[in-house]
This record gives structure tokens, sequence and C-alpha cells, in this order.
């Protein structure tokens, strides 16, 4: 969504005490500010909540999942939401992180295809996520686990709604890498695979 008056990103030369505490912390974590993110520091309370907790429940869901169920998970919310800045994010960490440029020659697991089940489900209708497609996830993982994976979903949906509204620019550096113009549809190439 593009809106006709943003809500500005905070200057970093200008910046409070507290608001340059948050990012000094964020930085020293090795997490980078993003437009999202100046914006959001408006509110220290705001940025800290949304982004702080996403990064804890991220980390230890790789920690419980693996790093590539975590990462298709998250982009298979963000694309099929719609949320243009969290979409290409996760198109850059993919190929940054995974390698994976396309899904042309790939091949997912079991698990992963249960994870995409669900996040088609969640961002169809999260109030009725139905019964065939939650229960292989209880009985695949322990509750933490699924605890985990719901506030994950919850958390990356709460990032996708927040850009959306807000009408966040997306990043320079996912315009350098052109993954803004890359299509790389999740859902499809799961579809395909079945």
């Amino acid at each position: 969504m593009e809106r006709k008056k943003m809500i500005s990103r905070i200057d970093r030369a200008h910046t409070t005490p507290e608001q340059q505490a948050a990012i000094d912390h964020h930085i020293e974590q090795g997490y980078r500010i993003t437009n999202m993110k100046e914006t959001l520091l408006h509110s220290v309370v705001s940025f800290t909540s949304l982004e702080e907790g996403s990064y804890a429940v991220d980390k230890a869901l790789k920690e419980k999942i693996g790093n590539r169920a975590k990462i298709l998970f998250g982009y298979a919310i963000s694309s099929g939401n719609e949320c243009p800045i969290c979409g290409n994010y996760f198109k850059w960490v993919l190929e940054d992180q995974l390698g994976i440029k396309d899904f042309d020659h790939f091949e997912f697991t079991d698990e992963e295809m249960e994870l995409l089940d669900f996040a088609a489900a969640l961002v169809k209708d999260p109030n009725h996520v139905p019964d065939e497609v939650y229960e292989p996830l209880q009985a695949r993982y322990d509750e933490e686990t699924l605890v985990l994976i719901v506030t994950t979903a919850v958390l990356t949906l709460a990032n996708n709604y927040w850009n959306n509204i807000v009408g966040t620019p997306i990043d320079d550096y996912l315009h350098d890498g052109h993954y803004v113009e890359r299509e790389l549809d999740i859902q499809k190439a799961a579809a395909e695979q079945k």
C-alpha cells in the first residue's frame, strides 16, 4: 500500500538517548536498521516489542526446526500475505543464507511441506486453520516447538500488517539485488511437488 503521507523515519543524526540505545543494542546483535525499524523507532516500546521479540522467537525456532525450514515458513507467510517488504526480505534471506534463487530444482521435505500448508492456511484465514493442516504439526512437534511455530507466525503476520498498513518503502538493499523483481512462488512450487 502506498501512502500519500508516510510516517517519517527517524533522523539517525538526531536520536533520543533511548532511540540510540535501542539502535546500538540491535546493531550489536548483528541486525541492520531498516526502513521499517527507522519508522518503528518513533516508539522505542513498539520497536522493542516487535523487533526484539521477533528475533528472540526466530532464534529459538531455528534451534528447534533448523534454519531452512524456518526461513521457508517465514517466506510462505510473507509472500502469501502480500507484504512487499517482508516478502522481498525473505527472498534476500533465501538467496543469502540458503543459496536459493528459484524453486525450479528444489525439493521440499515433508516437514517443510507441512509448514507451507500451515502458512497458506494462516494467510487464508487464521481463525479457521483446518484440523488436517494443524494435526500433522501436532504429531511432528512437541508443544514447546508448536508454540514457537505459532508465535513466529503471529509475529511474522504482525510485521507484515505493520508494513502494509504504514506503507513502508522497500529498502534499497532489496532493490540493489533485484529481489523486488524476482518471482519466487513458494506455494506454486510446493503444489507442483505434491
